[in-house]
C-alpha cells in the first residue's frame, strides 16, 4: 500500500492511496477527486522510478476529469 507523505512531490503520479506493482501494474484511489484508476501492462518495472507508461496513464486520467 502506498500513501504519499504530506508535502512530498508526486512526480507525475497522483495522491490518494494505491500501489505500483513491479510486474507492470498501477492503481490509485483518489478520494478527494472521487476517481480510481487501474492500469495493467506486460512491462516489468526496471527501476524504482515510475515508468513513462504510468505517468502518461495518470496524466490522461486527470486530464479527462479536469478538462
Amino acid at each position: 500500500m502506498l500513501v504519499p507523505a504530506a508535502g512530498s512531490p508526486a512526480r507525475g503520479i497522483p495522491g490518494g492511496f494505491g500501489w505500483d506493482g513491479g510486474t507492470g501494474t498501477t492503481w490509485r484511489s483518489d478520494t478527494e477527486r472521487d476517481v480510481t484508476g487501474i492500469l495493467f501492462t506486460q512491462r516489468a518495472m526496471t527501476s524504482p522510478e515510475a515508468p513513462r507508461e504510468f505517468v502518461d496513464f495518470w496524466s490522461c486520467v486527470y486530464g479527462a476529469i479536469e478538462g
